[in-house]
C-alpha cells in the first residue's frame, strides 16, 4: 500500500501554490520560511517529483504541482467537512455562525428563524451582519460571513442559491394619497417624491431599471438604507415608495398604508440562502437555512 500524504505538508503545498511566496505562506502558516520550504522538499521527495518552479523570491506550481492541486483542494475540504460534521454531532455543539443578512430580512425574517435555532444550538453564538446585497456578497467571498440571506444577482456561478421565495413589488402611498381612489398613470409621475432604498441595493437597480424601461426619469427622489424610515415617511405623506408587502403587513391591515399595482409591467424579487460553492457546508448551516426555508413558506 502507498503511504499516506502527509496533511501539513499537503496544507503548505496548497498555501504555497496560492500565494506564490514562502514569505506570505509562512506568515500564513504562523511558520519560517525555512520550515515551508523543507516541507516542501520533503513532499517532492515523498511523490517524485518537482512540484514548483523557483522563479526568483516567486514561486509558480509545475505540471505535477496543479495536478496534485486539485486532489489536494478536495482533501482538505473532505477533511474540513468531516471535522465540522462531527462537532456538530457533540451533544452541546458550540462555535459561531456570520450571518449575512439584508435589512428587510433582518427585521422580519431573522428573528422566528433565530429563535428556533438558539434552540438546537443554545451554546451557538451568532453575529449578523447586515447590508445590502452587493455587499452582502462581498463579504461571503472574502470569508466575513458564512451564509446569507439576500436576493437572488444575475451571477451566480460562485454561489450555491436555495431558493426562498419570491415576491413582488407596488406602489405603497399613504391612505390619503390620490392614488389610492385613481389609478396612476405614467405622466402622473412626474410629480411624485420617491422614496427609494439605497442606491447601492439590487432593489434599487430593479426600480431603476422598470422607470427605464417605462421612459420616465422620476425628479424627486429620498434615498434611505432604513425601509422602516421610508415606511414612516410614506405614512406621514412625504413621498411614495414601491415595496413589498411582506415587509408592511402590520401597516396594510390597519390603513395606515395603502398599495397600488404598478403601471405596465411588474418588478419581482427572488429570495435566496447562498453560500461559497467551493466552501463545505456544516450541519450548523444546514439547519439554519432549513429554518429560514420553513419560514419563508409562509411568504410564498
Amino acid at each position: 500500500m502507498d503511504p499516506l500524504l502527509d496533511s501539513r505538508q499537503l496544507r503548505a503545498f496548497t498555501i504555497l501554490a496560492r500565494e506564490g511566496s514562502f514569505t506570505q505562506a509562512g506568515k500564513e502558516l504562523h511558520l519560517t520560511q525555512s520550515a515551508i520550504s523543507h516541507a516542501i522538499k520533503a513532499l517532492e521527495a515523498d511523490l517524485g517529483c518537482q512540484l514548483f518552479h523557483r522563479l526568483g523570491r516567486r514561486v509558480l506550481p509545475t505540471h505535477h504541482g496543479r495536478e496534485l492541486l486539485r486532489y489536494a483542494d478536495m482533501i482538505q475540504k473532505q477533511m474540513s467537512q468531516a471535522r465540522s460534521s462531527l462537532g456538530a454531532l457533540d451533544q452541546n455543539p458550540r462555535g459561531h455562525l456570520r450571518i449575512g443578512c439584508t435589512p428587510s430580512a433582518t427585521q422580519f425574517i431573522l428573528p422566528t428563524v433565530l429563535r428556533e435555532f438558539k434552540d438546537s444550538f443554545p451554546l451557538y453564538s451568532i453575529t449578523v451582519v447586515p447590508g445590502e446585497t452587493p455587499d452582502i456578497l462581498a463579504d461571503l467571498e472574502k470569508g466575513a460571513v458564512d451564509v446569507a440571506i439576500t436576493l437572488k444577482p444575475l451571477d451566480t456561478s460562485r454561489l450555491n442559491a436555495r431558493p426562498l421565495f419570491q415576491d413582488e413589488l407596488l406602489f405603497l402611498v399613504s391612505p390619503l394619497h390620490r392614488w389610492r381612489s385613481h389609478p396612476p398613470k405614467i405622466s402622473d409621475f412626474t410629480d411624485q417624491t420617491f422614496i427609494m432604498l439605497s442606491r447601492n441595493s439590487l432593489t434599487f437597480e430593479l426600480v431603476s431599471d422598470y422607470f427605464m424601461k417605462l421612459g420616465i426619469k422620476p425628479r424627486s427622489i429620498i434615498e434611505l438604507g432604513n425601509p422602516a424610515a421610508i415606511t414612516e415617511l410614506v405614512k406621514a405623506g412625504v413621498g411614495i415608495t414601491i415595496g413589498a408587502t411582506w415587509t408592511n403587513n402590520a401597516e396594510l391591515e390597519t390603513g395606515a398604508l395603502a398599495a397600488v399595482p404598478l403601471v405596465k409591467g411588474k418588478i419581482k424579487r427572488h429570495w435566496i440562502a447562498a453560500w461559497l460553492k467551493d466552501k463545505p457546508i456544516t450541519l450548523v448551516e444546514q439547519t439554519f437555512i432549513g429554518l429560514c426555508e420553513d419560514v419563508c413558506l409562509k411568504m410564498r
